[in-house]
């Protein structure tokens, strides 16, 4: 069943109840809202930390020499093969 999010939003607009169903689709829903925020906020703390070590603490030599192999880790990290 596709929400309609409009629809929910005129039924609790007007103190209408949801069904069950639609409770749970919705309940769902946000689970799954969240779960993708985690898993964002996961990727950008990984590569935030990749920016750090890259410019944290290295000479330029050293920074150019690494920084293949720190990209290269923060994408596998945060799955940066899929296009």
């Amino acid at each position: 069943m596709k929400i309609d999010l409009s629809e929910l939003e005129r039924k609790l607009s007007y103190g209408i109840n949801l069904t069950i169903k639609e409770s749970t689709i919705l309940i769902e829903s946000m689970e799954g809202f969240i779960d993708d925020k985690i898993e964002l906020q996961e990727q950008l703390n990984t590569a935030k930390k990749a920016l750090t070590e890259v410019a944290g603490g290295h000479t330029v030599e050293d920074a150019i020499f690494n920084h293949q192999l720190i990209a290269s880790k923060a994408l596998a990290a945060i799955g940066g093969d899929d296009e």
